[in-house]
């Protein structure tokens, strides 16, 4: 090959994993907006956990009402 033939295979090669690079980056940028949107939703299932915990035990005589009885 001549050197203008590599000159032109090396630009070819250059854009493609520009393309590439690019695609990758618009992937990453997804997944971490659904990774910060299941954060978010997972912290709510939490707090919402946690407030109907907190309800169960004030119906029910308290966090020690959830306890096994003595016999187990």
């Amino acid at each position: 090959m001549n050197n203008a033939a590599d000159i032109v295979e090396l630009q070819q090669q250059i854009a493609f994993q520009e393309q590439t690079i690019d695609t990758l980056n618009e992937v990453v940028s997804k997944q971490q907006k659904d990774l910060t949107r299941m954060d978010r939703a997972l912290g709510l299932l939490a707090q919402q956990m946690t407030s109907l915990q907190q309800t169960a035990d004030a119906g029910q005589g308290g966090p020690e009402a959830n306890q096994p009885p003595p016999h187990y």
